[in-house]
């Protein structure tokens, strides 16, 4: 098991993973891209992570089930949503789903590692190998 990852981003855009891999490093972090839920949930079985970014627009599923399954998966790891809508309504839609917070794409640097910052003070590293051992 590899255990240097800590963010896991569920996002199919490039682009938009790419930016939020640099602010992660920004915080001494390293990620771990993936494009769909399914892969999501195969990485956060082989590594261990202490937050995970779920874009909205997932090709295998909605973000109510996804974020749902995330955070079943990862116990209560944080799961902040990315999303290209900026209006109160999807952010209210996404906290209602579980979400721990709400990232507009493309990320606004200083938003987006306030946000990592205040989600990774909240929760000591989870993975697999804790999920076990607990």
């Amino acid at each position: 098991m590899i255990d240097s990852c800590q963010v896991l981003i569920a996002s199919s855009d490039p682009l938009y993973c790419a930016k939020l891999d640099e602010i992660a490093r920004t915080l001494g972090l390293q990620s771990v891209a993936c494009a769909s839920l399914s892969d999501a949930r195969a990485q956060i079985d082989m590594q261990t992570f202490r937050v995970v970014l779920c874009a909205d627009d997932l090709p295998d599923c909605n973000l109510r089930m996804a974020v749902r399954v995330l955070a079943a998966a990862t116990r209560g790891i944080p799961v902040i949503v990315l999303s290209h809508l900026a209006d109160w309504d999807a952010y209210i839609r996404a906290l209602d789903a579980g979400a721990f917070d709400y990232i507009v794409c493309p990320p606004d640097p200083p938003e987006a590692e306030r946000i990592l910052r205040l989600a990774i003070g909240l929760n000591p590293p989870l993975g697999r190998a804790s999920r076990t051992a607990a």
